[in-house]
């Protein structure tokens, strides 16, 4: 059996536009320094991480939850054009484990089904995980001295195509969990 089938599979969980931004501040305020300067380019103060979560909007939230918690989130935001734009975040304690490629190639799958084709990502150059999993999914990164935009041709991306086996009830890895506008029809 290889790694990839012990990674998480997502699972639909309703919820509201202002339960996201629960889950979102939360998970926020536990990113570290380090982490934070990854997602969001700077080491914001708790109150910034919260006014960024009050405001989100995203159409698609996946998470992956351990220890009573979300402690991993994809967000998509989708644009015009068959465009999205993608936020992605670990918690510094659940980093190596797999879940942020398990929530990047779930996310990628997600934008695609909601008929985005292109993606972009903006992060911190450090975020070398995030660059590796760009890289692999045949992504463009450009880098404008700390910061990293990536393009990401979600069509044409054999990587975004890989499905992730489900995983086994004997897998002790938490699962991703959907929480779509969309696919639970309520509004923001």
């Amino acid at each position: 059996m290889t790694f990839a089938a012990f990674l998480p599979h997502p699972t639909p969980l309703p919820g509201t536009l202002r339960d996201w931004r629960n889950v979102l501040a939360g998970h926020y305020a536990r990113l570290g320094h380090r982490s934070r300067r990854d997602r969001f380019m700077a080491n914001l103060p708790d109150r910034t991480v919260r006014r960024i979560a009050d405001r989100a909007s995203p159409d698609i939230v996946l998470g992956i939850e351990a220890e009573g918690r979300v402690v991993g989130v994809l967000e998509v935001f989708r644009g015009a054009d068959g465009h999205a734009e993608i936020g992605i975040s670990v918690e510094d304690a659940s980093q190596g484990r797999g879940y942020g490629r398990a929530l990047f190639l779930e996310g990628l799958a997600a934008a695609e089904a909601m008929g985005v084709q292109t993606a972009d990502l903006y992060f911190s150059c450090e975020n070398s995980g995030l660059r590796k999993l760009v890289d692999a999914a045949g992504g463009k990164i450009i880098r404008t001295g700390a910061e990293c935009e990536a393009h990401i041709d979600i069509s044409h991306c054999a990587a975004c195509h890989a499905t992730l086996p489900k995983s086994t009830p004997t897998t002790a890895l938490p699962r991703p969990v959907e929480m779509s506008r969309r696919l639970n029809h309520l509004d923001p």
